[in-house]
C-alpha cells in the first residue's frame, strides 16, 4: 500500500513539473518581439480626451473682425480652429465675424459667441466689464506690443508735427489705437489739433493704404501701425518716407471670453491658447495664416493702463471744444 502510495505522488510531481516547464509567463514577452505599447497612440488620446470631456458635445464660437473677406478668414482660421476644438475636448470651435468691436463684446456678453478676440482698444472696455475675462495676447515680431507712427514723404518738407499744419491727413480708423488715438495725442502734445488744423482728413480704413497714398503724394502725411510700411511690394520705396513722430509702446490686443462659462472651461481654453507657438512644426502649421502671429502669453489688465490714459486725455481735450 505504501509503495502504491509512493508512485502516485512521484508521478503526479512529474506531471506539475512537466506543466510548469511548458507553460509561460503571460506577461513575459518573447526576445526580439515587438510588443504594443502600453500607452495609447496619440490619435487614441485625442478621442479618449474628446470622448471622456464633458464638453464633448458643445461648439464654441470665435468672434473676430474680419480684416479681409470672411470667406478667406476661415480659411486661414480653419487650422487654429481645428486645434482649439481638439485640445479644450469640444466637438468644433466656429469663426463668427462682427462689423466692429463693440458688436463683438455685446455678443460676448449676450452669450451669442463664447471667445472674442479684440483690438487693444476695446481692451479698455472688456477689462472694465465684470462679465469678460482676458485670456492671453498675441506675440508678433517677438513681441507683444507695437507702436504707431506719422509719416510723410522725405521730399515733402515736412519734418515735426507742426509742420502738419494745412496739409491733407490720412488716418487709419477712429478706433484704431495705432492710427489715431495715440497720434492725435502727440499731435495735441505738439500743439497741433487734428479737428482743425489739417486742410483735409480723410480716413482710409486701412493700413497699407494710407502708406501707399501718402507714398503717391495724395496725402502730405499720415497715421498708421509702424510695421505697416512692410506691405509695400518694392521695399526700397520705404527710404522715400520719413517718419515724424513714433507713439509709446502699445499692448497687443487681447483674447477675451464670456465669465458665464463655466471655470473649468475657461482655464482650459487660456491653457490651451497659452500652449501654442511657432516653436513646433505643428505650431508653426497652426499659426501660419494668422497675421504674423507667433504664438500667445498672458495677459494683465495693467497691460493697457496707457489706452486709458490716453482715451481720458482726448476725452478732456473733447470737453474743451
Amino acid at each position: 500500500m505504501l509503495k502504491k502510495f509512493i508512485s502516485i505522488l512521484f508521478l503526479t510531481i512529474l506531471v506539475v513539473s512537466f506543466i510548469g516547464c511548458c507553460t509561460k509567463e503571460p506577461n513575459e514577452p518573447k526576445k526580439g518581439s515587438i510588443q504594443p505599447s502600453a500607452n495609447k497612440s496619440d490619435k487614441a488620446d485625442k478621442d479618449s480626451a474628446n470622448n471622456t470631456s464633458p464638453y464633448k458635445d458643445l461648439d464654441l464660437r470665435l468672434g473676430r473682425i474680419p480684416y479681409t473677406n470672411s470667406s478667406q478668414m476661415l480659411v486661414q482660421h480653419q487650422a487654429f480652429m481645428k486645434y482649439l476644438a481638439e485640445k479644450i475636448g469640444v466637438k468644433s470651435v466656429r469663426l463668427q465675424t462682427a462689423p466692429d468691436y463693440s458688436s463683438i463684446l455685446k455678443k460676448l456678453v449676450a452669450g451669442d459667441i463664447d471667445i472674442a478676440w479684440l483690438a487693444s482698444l476695446s481692451a479698455v472696455e472688456a477689462r472694465n466689464n465684470p462679465e469678460v475675462e482676458l485670456l492671453c495676447k498675441p506675440v508678433r515680431y517677438g513681441t507683444t506690443s507695437y507702436r504707431g507712427i506719422v509719416l510723410a514723404r522725405q521730399d515733402s518738407g515736412i519734418r515735426t508735427l507742426r509742420d502738419l499744419k494745412n496739409k491733407k491727413f490720412a488716418w487709419v480708423d477712429k478706433e484704431s489705437a495705432s492710427a489715431y488715438l495715440f497720434p492725435k495725442a502727440m499731435m495735441l502734445e505738439a500743439n497741433i489739433d487734428p479737428d482743425r488744423d489739417f486742410a483735409e482728413v480723410d480716413t482710409l480704413g486701412k493700413h497699407d493704404a494710407v502708406v501707399y497714398n501718402v507714398l503717391l503724394g495724395k496725402y502730405d502725411a499720415g497715421a498708421c501701425y509702424d510695421d505697416a510700411r512692410n506691405t509695400l511690394r518694392d521695399k526700397s520705396k520705404k527710404d522715400e518716407l520719413i517718419i515724424l513722430a513714433t507713439t509709446q509702446d502699445i499692448s497687443n490686443e487681447p483674447l477675451v471670453c464670456r465669465k458665464s462659462l463655466p471655470q473649468d472651461l475657461r482655464d482650459r481654453i487660456k491653457a490651451v491658447l497659452l500652449e501654442l507657438n511657432n516653436k513646433t512644426p505643428e505650431g508653426r502649421e497652426i499659426l501660419k495664416d494668422l497675421a504674423d502671429v507667433q504664438g500667445f502669453v498672458k495677459v494683465d489688465a495693467r497691460d493697457y493702463d496707457s489706452i486709458e490714459k490716453v482715451l481720458k486725455a482726448l476725452d478732456k481735450y473733447k470737453n474743451k471744444n
